[in-house]
């Protein structure tokens, strides 16, 4: 055989295995949650303190946010999950409708496989075509150049990048990375791209030593995805790897991760993601530090299993609902709400008496 039509058979091998594995996230991630897997990310263990008196009219309440000179009319937005494969990409233009008709912002899966493959690219542009005027997170892993990562920004026209890093499920797969020298690059990019670039993890948190070396970086943010929501490793140890030596136990819920933020001083801009399914969930995050939360696999779970409408419905409930924990709280925006006092009980707080 010809060395040329064998190198364009592999290649054409190599990325419908790419596309697999994309999909096989998507199934995997989706029964996880329809089987009720989800271990809790921390905030189940904070108590809102409400206020008596809290002298306010739910009509003076703005939910509304500011990061990165931008105003985001709601602290909510959906975080990345696919695209590069027609499944995926179906998804993809789904949430951006979802999107646009919300006025939340989104940030879209990892655009590797794109910029490995520029023919996979249509799925992603098809988001800023449909998400016209809306607020979009470019996405990309930790190893990838800063061409590359300004390739990944203009595919989208994105507003800012997030760089994923994900340790422990590269290390739970087979034919993961290997080699984790990243902390170089992620500060070149930041330093050479000029939009916010965000440092996200993919749900096993960040600890005091990850926000204090990130604080030496240029990066404009960093969203701690913490556990509690989707676990990558126990999708990679369902995929390929039964052995994985319980990595699927490893990490730093949300709240946990937004406490290490605090207890750091880090001067970072923060989101919080992992889990969250309902507006109390937020307004927590909130209080401990968050300017903007974001979720992936609740919203995932109910496209498949319920429609689009059904999450529209879900994210105007947390709008309401999140007026009304204003309210409560006696806050009239989010600045108000680091005011609001909270208890903690069980594990969380015999973590914070550690990590002090």
């Amino acid at each position: 055989m010809p060395t040329k039509i064998k190198k364009n058979i592999d290649s054409i091998s190599e990325k419908v295995k790419y596309q697999h594995r994309k999909d096989e996230h998507l199934s995997l991630a989706q029964k996880y949650w329809h089987d009720g897997r989800l271990s809790g990310n921390g905030l189940e263990n904070i108590r809102l303190i409400p206020n008596t008196l809290p002298e306010i009219s739910m009509s003076e309440v703005d939910i509304s946010s500011q990061l990165f000179d931008h105003h985001f009319e709601k602290p909510f937005y959906i975080e990345a999950m696919t695209g590069g494969t027609p499944r995926g990409d179906k998804i993809n233009a789904q949430l951006a409708e979802i999107a646009k008709n919300q006025h939340i912002a989104m940030a879209v899966g990892s655009q590797s496989i794109a910029l490995k493959y520029p023919e996979l690219e249509a799925g992603f542009t098809k988001v800023r075509e449909i998400h016209k005027n809306g607020f979009l997170f470019a996405n990309i892993g930790a190893n990838i150049g800063v061409e590359e990562a300004k390739r990944a920004v203009d595919m989208i026209d994105a507003d800012a990048l997030e760089i994923h890093v994900n340790v422990i499920q590269e290390i739970g797969m087979p034919d993961g990375d290997k080699d984790f020298y990243w902390l170089d690059n992620i500060n070149e990019i930041a330093s050479l791209i000029d939009l916010p670039v965000i440092v996200k993890e993919v749900g096993f948190g960040m600890s005091q030593r990850t926000f204090k070396l990130l604080e030496e970086t240029a990066v404009s943010g960093i969203n701690v995805g913490g556990s509690g929501g989707t676990n990558f490793a126990w999708i990679e140890k369902h995929r390929t790897n039964p052995f994985s030596l319980f990595l699927d136990e490893q990490g730093l819920s949300l709240a946990e991760s937004l406490i290490e933020a605090e207890y750091s001083h880090s001067s970072k801009k923060l989101i919080a993601t992992g889990g969250i399914q309902y507006a109390d969930q937020i307004v927590k995050s909130q209080i401990l530090g968050a300017s903007l939360v974001s979720s992936a696999g609740d919203i995932l779970f109910n496209l498949v299993e319920n429609g689009a409408d059904y999450v529209e419905l879900i994210l105007d409930g947390w709008s309401s609902d999140l007026k009304r924990f204003y309210t409560l709280l006696g806050a009239k925006k989010w600045s108000d709400l680091r005011n609001s006092e909270l208890i903690y009980s069980g594990q969380l707080l015999d973590f914070i008496n550690q990590r002090k």
